[in-house]
Formats: structure tokens, sequence, C-alpha cells
């Protein structure tokens, strides 16, 4: 179990290290649980970065699922370093497992190689990858949902996350972009995929942008934290011209654990 705990913390820390930030605020007795969430999230969440054809990314994706279903329908744990650790967590919090089919699902849309159509569309996929991770956690942590911005939140979060990863994205090709704002700026694709960006292209980071709710004031701590880090990340953007491929851009913001802690 020992074990299991610690590669599920190691792993998080080393592939998703704000999350990681994020549960050592927590209580200890909840970080197992937490670590074994984000690192099935992670797995989820690289599949597109580590199949080579779609269908290959869908096997992937349903191994997943048929091992959830197992561990629901069943009582079948397979023999799997973050799967025994999910487990325990989803036992010991009574996880729903409709918000771990959605979160799958939410994936399948990262093999289709398609644009967000819009800033809905942006909006939209944000949401369906983040909120029922956060609603999990909170689950986890024992913070009722109903009181709390959690929605804002999780796409807040994850705007900031795209909006971050526009360089690492495009040289996997891949945009998560609204394309109709890309059309309207000049912006191609295949030219960002190629790093050949049209002056313009801050101004398509800049619009997009315009989604994100500032001024959000969770009382969980965990979603101020997350929130904070947001905030940090979208100043930092702001201030290298909402430009992702701006130098400074890959420099953490100046004291972001003492100012998230602090939060």
């Amino acid at each position: 179990m020992l074990d299991d705990i610690s590669y599920c913390g190691a792993f998080v820390k080393e592939h998703d290290p704000d999350r990681f930030f994020l549960s050592m605020l927590c209580a200890s007795e909840h970080r197992p649980a937490l670590w074994a969430l984000f690192a099935f999230n992670y797995e989820i969440a690289k599949t597109r970065d580590v199949v080579s054809e779609t269908q290959l990314g869908l096997i992937r994706l349903q191994w997943w699922r048929d091992a959830l279903e197992g561990i629901y329908e069943r009582g079948e744990v397979l023999e799997h370093q973050v799967l025994e650790p999910l487990s325990r967590a989803i036992k010991a919090y009574d996880l729903p497992k409709e918000l771990f089919d959605k979160l799958i699902y939410a994936r399948e849309f990262d093999l289709e190689d398609v644009l967000p159509s819009s800033l809905e569309g942006v909006v939209h996929y944000a949401d369906y990858t983040h909120s029922p991770l956060v609603e999990l956690a909170l689950m986890i942590l024992g913070v009722s949902k109903d009181a709390e911005p959690y929605q804002e939140v999780a796409i807040n979060y994850a705007l900031a996350g795209i909006l971050r990863s526009v360089p690492h994205l495009a040289a996997h090709r891949r945009c998560l972009l609204a394309e109709d704002i890309m059309k309207e700026k000049g912006q191609s694709v295949n030219r960002l995929y190629e790093y050949k960006r049209v002056e313009a292209f801050p101004d398509v980071v800049r619009v997009v942008a315009q989604i994100y709710k500032a001024d959000i004031k969770p009382s969980s701590r965990y979603l101020r934290a997350s929130q904070r880090i947001a905030d940090l990340y979208m100043k930092q953007l702001a201030q290298c011209g909402y430009d992702p491929f701006d130098a400074r851009m890959q420099i953490p913001p100046a004291f972001k654990s003492l100012r998230v802690w602090l939060s």
C-alpha cells in the first residue's frame, strides 16, 4: 500500500506539479486519494500524446473504462500502480463512477484532432475535462460542491493550462484555440504547427483569454489555491503580451508557491 501511494505521489509530483502542490495544502489523510485521482487524470489526459493512431487511443481509454467498471461492478482490481490506490479511494470516499466516465469520454475529443469551433467550444472543453475532476477532489476533501463555484474555478484552471500549453500542443500538432477566432485573425493551424505565427497571433490568445473569470472567491482552500494558480498564470500571460511562445512563459511566476500558500 505504501509503495502504491508513494508511486502516485511521485508520479503526480513529476507530471502534474501544480496539483501535487494543491494536494500538499490539504489534510494529510486525504493526500493518497488525491494523488491516485490526479495520477488517473494524467494517465487519460496524455493519451493523445502517447498513441500514433486514433483507434489506439480509443482502445487505451476503453481499457481504463473497463478497469473502472471492474472495480464498480465486480469489485475486481487489476494489478496496476494507479488502479489499486484509486480503487481504495473510490471505496473510502464513495466516488461515483459517472464522474470518471465523463473524464474518459471528454478525452476522446483529443483524439479527433479538431479545434473547438468557437469560444463556447473552448469553454465546453475546459468544463468537460476538468469539472468532474474538481468535483471528485471536493468529495475526497468533504467539501460540498453546492456551496462553491467549483465549475468556474475548474474552467479557469483549465483555460490557463490551455493557453500556457499552446507551444507544447503545437509541437504535437494540436490546437485548442477557437477555430473561428483563428480564422478571423488570419492564423492557420498549419502555420502554428510550423511555429510560423502571424503578428496577430497574440490577439487570438487575448480573445480566448477573455473567457477567464477573475475575482472568484471560493471558501474552500483547495479551490482558492486553484484559482490563485490560474490567476498567476493568466497575469503572466498578459505581461508577456499574450504570447505563449514568449520565453518568459517558461519561468514560473515569481514566488508562486508562497503566493498560492497565502491565498
